[in-house]
């Protein structure tokens, strides 16, 4: 699921640079407007029937069809819904050119409702290569439709294009990746929808977290801004989520398989709890301290006034990712609703404060206030799983401490170098990152022998670069036996 992810993320941020140099903020802005509407009336479709799906004992051929059914009546309505509430929505964004986009991307809703349900079977049995196949083969044919129409009209055009393109494709490989060839059938539906309806409420609070900043910064009415934002989101974010989230994702059916096992649910959200500490605190922080380099060498100097955000938003996401895994965890072992309390609260006071930074200030104010937030709720997702699962204080502080340590080390130390390097950004973005890899995972591993070496992401990362090196050395041995 890493790899799929990273995959599609490095299509995605090779896509993004690429059309940063073609087009200009303002365009994507103005498709920015128009995709955080219709990302927010798509949320129905991602209710979690599929995670329904797998989550269920032994689903029956009723249980697929229902859900496929029933996508796609929603996908119906949605696409209704979101003809008529364009106007509205262009109005509150001062921008009247959202109103045919936000009509014209509604296509999008519709076609996808119509996606394979048998795909849910490859999460189901684990077979995330599948998975892997699917979402990047899909992102490439996305990428290209985007490209072509980008170098051929040069405006917001472009975005549309590939928007609806890649939906269109991905819908179209859902049912050459799987044999499974659904029916209409409503039978099972009252059934799916008992857990899709509370994962339907995670899943609008979740929109809330991720999009609230956007849409205050949208009630701005500067494309530019809206650009801006999101592409500087985008770039700061990415890394992070990317590279922590997919393993998260991959964990529930896992979960959801021991859900009975406490002993089991403990040690494994401890596991990935370190993983995620490790490895959130390394690309958030780091994205944060080589973000001026980052935005000049790969974006173009028109992007500049996104570092600020870049850097504030970079800290965010790596917070945001250490917080985000006890969903999954609470979700995949029956704890739904207390998932949903939790996502709420965080989503209300999301709303609040971003809002109250865009009437009282400017952006920046508008990614400081989700940043505050994120930390503030970051202690109350680790009481959240103390609750069902036994973890003590000390359980979440031997995860945190030398990640921690090692970030504050890797920050000394970049920032030291930093000021030392010629005014080359490229050169000096790449001893940047070299730097911060080296010093933290240095710091991170002196810290773990000193501890005495417990069992823990660090030891399962040696074992795995040990077995690596022995397998690198074997194969370069001239006294191996030639096969055939």
């Amino acid at each position: 699921m890493v790899a799929a992810r990273w995959g599609l993320r490095s299509l995605g941020m090779i896509n993004t640079f690429i059309l940063a140099r073609l087009l200009l903020p303002s365009d994507f802005g103005l498709v920015a407007m128009a995709m955080v509407v219709i990302s927010l009336v798509e949320v129905p479709i991602q209710a979690g029937q599929d995670m329904a799906l797998i989550r269920h004992r032994n689903p029956s051929r009723a249980h697929y069809d229902s859900v496929w059914t029933f996508s796609i009546a929603v996908g119906l309505i949605l696409t209704a819904l979101l003809w008529a509430i364009a106007g509205p929505a262009a109005s509150y964004f001062h921008e009247p050119r959202v109103t045919w986009l936000i009509r014209i991307l509604a296509l999008r809703t519709l076609i996808g409702g119509f996606e394979n349900i048998g795909l849910a079977d490859f999460r189901r049995d684990l077979r995330f290569d599948r998975v892997f196949v699917f979402m990047v083969l899909q992102r490439v044919f996305t990428s290209l439709i985007t490209i072509a129409f980008a170098l051929y009209w040069g405006d917001w055009r472009a975005l549309v294009a590939g928007i609806l393109g890649g939906r269109l494709v991905g819908v179209a490989f859902s049912y050459i990746i799987h044999p499974y060839r659904p029916r209409v059938c409503l039978s099972a539906i009252r059934e799916m929808l008992g857990f899709s309806g509370w994962m339907f409420a995670i899943n609008i609070c979740q929109y809330v977290n991720d999009k609230a900043d956007e849409l205050a910064v949208g009630s701005l009415g500067s494309p530019t801004a809206m650009g801006a934002y999101s592409v500087g989101s985008d770039v700061a974010i990415a890394p992070t989520a990317e590279t922590v989230l997919p393993a998260t994702e991959a964990l529930f059916p896992v979960f959801a398989r021991v859900r009975d096992d406490v002993e089991t649910l403990r040690t494994g959200y401890l596991d990935m709890l370190g993983f995620v500490c490790i490895l959130s605190i390394a690309i958030g922080e780091g994205m944060a301290l080589v973000a001026s380099d980052f935005v000049n060498v790969i974006l173009g100097q028109k992007w500049l006034v996104a570092v600020p955000l870049v850097r504030v938003l970079a800290v965010s996401g790596g917070l945001f990712a250490i917080m985000q895994n006890a969903i999954p965890v609470l979700t995949a072992i029956g704890h739904e609703r207390l998932a949903g309390r939790l996502t709420a609260m965080r989503a209300a006071a999301t709303l609040l404060a971003v809002y109250t930074a865009a009437a009282v200030g400017d952006v920046l104010t508008v990614a400081y206030a989700r940043l505050l937030v994120t930390t503030v709720f970051l202690p109350g997702a680790f009481f959240a799983v103390s609750r069902v699962l036994p973890i003590t204080p000390t359980d979440l502080f031997g995860r945190l401490w030398r990640p921690i340590v090692a970030g504050i080390a890797m920050a000394i130390c970049v920032l030291a170098v930093h000021t030392e390097v010629l005014e080359i950004p490229g050169l000096r973005l790449a001893i940047d990152v070299a730097t911060g890899i080296v010093v933290y995972s240095a710091v991170i591993i002196l810290l773990w022998a000193l501890a005495r070496r417990p069992y823990g992401a660090e030891a399962v990362i040696v074992d795995r670069v040990m077995s690596l090196a022995t397998m690198c050395r074997r194969c370069k041995s001239p006294d191996r036996t030639p096969i055939g």
